[in-house]
């Protein structure tokens, strides 16, 4: 008797095993664990949408916008045919497609937040919008819906946002569709703005994950890496774990009010823009993230989020230079790191462009020293910033030279002789596995660079001096 309890039980474990294996929602969870890469298609461009979209190379499509109105219907879609023919697309490459709803200004209606608050303030009208969304999810054989409400305020106002998601959720999640959010970046880990304070955490708790919105900060500072760092530590801090960040990643550039220039645009005036942040073009500077910024930002989200938002898709080019596809290298040459690896490898932007060390070129690989400094292959390193470089073997000194600049660097002192007069350092150069490391930051500061590194992208760039 007690034996024939033991294999009941065991055959009725594993049924249950089985059965919650298939079960859609278990599925879901599972799926919602890998790297994202989101890309928002707009309406918002005269070419078809899906134009621009390597469907290999992204997980998720949001097409944008699906409009509003105060009884809680919705504006027909400008492109039906081709949300339709995106879905298709998306789905056979399986691409997941969601609808954002809302944006901070449609060209018709003007600003949209007086619309999300009269709806979200009434039992009847969020009954409505709920309705209604739920029948255009399954008319377009959606897989889910980013509500972009720009933005709740703090008191009534947050607790209406708070029952429209939640009720929007629940409709959802029965459904097994996702539901995110696009909410605001933050240029503090502590503080955020008001806006994004009026996003309660059970709202957070409902979202599958949030779009952070790293971008449209200012000119200068549309969105610089340090934005995105900071925008993820703000979200962090309020609770919401790394599986459900994706940091967004602007195609275009600021300013947008007098001439818009999205990065094809950028590239096309000059193949070089896409390795800068700033352009001139026609007495204008143009802000904007180059290829080397993007995938900084990517490696960001690999190492503290996961996953990218790309705001929009079809800003892109579908050439080497291509945003997304630089992405997906980097999605694909972390992939085959191991932890050890991933932890130790330093990224080099000299000059606007990258500099690689690989193995495979037997000229070394930087490394970190027992004094917390860089140190990088003297020859590549220097050649690249066309720099004449020898070695004395027998008085064991790397000698440097470009312009006015004599550098003399002594294997394992802590000293360089800068033009004759030396210079005290906190670390040495010196000889490993048969190859010269030199100190990255003195050894370039004497040649007028600049040194600059982040350590949530364990990138170090480089900059000639102004």
């Amino acid at each position: 008797m007690n034996i024939f309890k033991k294999f009941s039980c065991t055959i009725i474990s594993l049924i249950c095993i089985l059965n919650l294996s298939l079960h859609p929602n278990y599925i879901f969870a599972q799926e919602k664990d890998d790297f994202k890469v989101v890309a928002y298609c707009s309406d918002l461009f005269k070419d078809p949408v899906e134009t621009n979209i390597q469907y290999d190379k992204v997980t998720h499509i949001i097409y944008a916008f699906l409009i509003p109105k105060e009884d809680g219907s919705f504006v027909p879609v400008k492109k039906p045919d081709e949300l339709k023919k995106l879905v298709k697309k998306g789905h056979e490459n399986n691409v997941k497609v969601l609808i954002a709803v809302g944006g901070w200004f449609d060209e018709a209606y003007g600003p949209l937040d007086n619309r999300f608050e009269k709806i979200a303030s009434s039992d009847e009208l969020r009954s409505n919008f709920i309705d209604n969304l739920d029948k255009f999810v399954e008319e377009y054989n959606l897989d889910g819906v980013e509500i972009d409400w720009e933005y709740p305020d703090l008191g009534q106002s947050s607790l209406n946002y708070e029952k429209l998601v939640l009720e929007l959720s629940s409709k959802l999640k029965g459904k097994n569709k996702y539901l995110t959010a696009a909410l605001n970046g933050a240029w503090s880990k502590e503080e955020g703005p008001e806006v994004s304070k009026a996003v309660t955490s059970k709202c957070l708790e409902s979202f599958d994950w949030i779009s952070i919105m790293a971008y449209d900060m200012n000119n200068e500072q549309h969105s610089p890496f340090w934005f995105a760092d900071t925008s993820i530590e703000y979200w962090l801090n309020r609770g919401v774990p790394q599986r459900k960040i994706v940091i967004g990643i602007p195609f275009y550039a600021h300013p947008t009010d007098s001439t818009w220039k999205v990065y094809r645009d950028l590239v096309k005036e000059d193949q070089e823009n896409a390795y800068r942040d700033t352009a001139v073009i026609d007495g204008i500077n143009y802000y904007y993230n180059g290829i080397n910024t993007v995938k900084e930002k990517t490696r960001l989200a690999l190492n503290k989020a996961s996953g990218v938002m790309l705001f929009d898709v079809n800003e892109d080019t579908l050439d080497e230079l291509s945003l997304v596809k630089n992405i997906d290298n980097v999605i694909n040459e972390t992939s085959n790191l191991n932890t050890d690896e991933r932890n130790s490898k330093i990224y080099f932007v000299i000059d606007n462009h990258e500099l690689i060390f690989d193995e495979s070129d037997n000229l070394g690989i930087p490394f970190i020293d027992e004094n917390n400094r860089t140190l990088v292959p003297v020859r590549k390193a220097l050649e690249t910033i066309n720099v004449d470089v020898s070695y004395n073997s027998s008085d064991r000194i790397v000698h440097a030279t470009k312009g006015n600049h004599d550098l003399k660097i002594p294997i394992d002192k802590d000293y360089i002789y800068l033009n004759g007069q030396k210079v005290q350092m906190d670390t040495k150069a010196t000889i490993k596995d048969g190859r010269t490391y030199i100190p990255l930051r003195y050894v370039f500061e004497s040649f007028n660079y600049k040194i600059t590194w982040h350590e949530s992208s364990k990138t170090i760039i480089v900059t000639p001096q102004s």
